[in-house]
């Protein structure tokens, strides 16, 4: 026995036995619920918009020391770095003097920290959007012939840290950005600047993301003193307001990005 689709025949024409059975005139009490078709256009709209907001914190683990230069006549350096925290911060202060009866070019100190954020699995195929924002604060007084503090943020992302390093991408030995450049130790200076910054990535199902940070702090004096304050610090931190500490991310998957190629 072959069955036949017999709904085209079906659906030629109206069913007028059924339209005839409609109910008449009904109270408005009687109308199907607002919400009987679904969610309204605007709803769906609203989501997506929300979704286009949303942003995930993605927390920077506490930068670890990884390098000192100080002048050789110095056992130890004056530029003091004291234990970071998990807040996306480096703070240093320093007591520094240059006798005026020393010749030569000037001294140099000069610290580093790094941290590395390592991202989950990705699922799918997609493209990984992620923003921050880095800054200096100097907090410093003195008087010397040459006296310049800088700060800097070196910064590198790679799709899997299983294949690659963030530390090894093209231009990672160029700072991204130098918060604070030659701040000149005067009396009572107090200067701060902050930008911020945002990339993408393309990922694989099964790649793991990782972005590596490094802070710099660099010190330039001859033939006077320095002194760098509490409240001297570089810091990563979100791209909107909030505490420092984390970063933004938000995954996109393939599906969805080939709908707007």
């Amino acid at each position: 026995m072959t069955l036949i689709d017999d709904a085209p025949a079906r659906l030629a024409a109206p069913p007028r036995d059924l339209l005839d059975s409609l109910a008449g005139p009904i109270d408005a009490a009687d109308l199907l619920p607002a919400d009987a078709l679904g969610d309204r256009f605007d709803a769906v709209q609203g989501r997506i918009r929300d979704w286009l907001r949303h942003w995930d914190a993605v927390s920077v683990p506490a930068f670890a020391p990884v390098r000192e230069v100080h002048p050789a006549a110095e056992r130890r350096s004056s530029l003091v770095a004291p234990a970071t925290r998990t807040d996306g911060a480096a703070r240093f202060t320093a007591s520094i003097y240059d006798p005026p009866t020393r010749v030569g070019a000037p001294l140099a100190w000069s610290r580093n920290w790094v941290s590395v954020v390592r991202l989950p699995e990705a699922v799918e195929d997609g493209r990984l959007h992620y923003r921050f924002a880095v800054g200096s604060r100097l907090v410093l007084d003195g008087q010397a012939e040459t006296s310049l503090v800088s700060t800097s943020v070196h910064f590198g992302a790679v799709a899997s840290a299983r294949t690659a390093s963030p530390f090894d991408v093209a231009g990672f030995r160029t700072p991204l950005a130098r918060p604070l450049v030659g701040v000149q130790a005067r009396e009572d200076a107090d200067a701060d600047a902050s930008q911020t910054f945002e990339g993408s990535l393309d990922v694989r199902a099964g790649d793991t993301p990782a972005l590596a940070f490094v802070l710099g702090v660099d010190v330039l004096m001859r033939d006077g003193w320095i002194r760098v304050h509490d409240g001297s610090s570089s810091w990563v931190g979100p791209a909107g307001a909030g505490a420092t500490g984390s970063i933004e991310t938000r995954f996109t998957p393939a599906p969805l990005l080939a709908m707007f190629a």
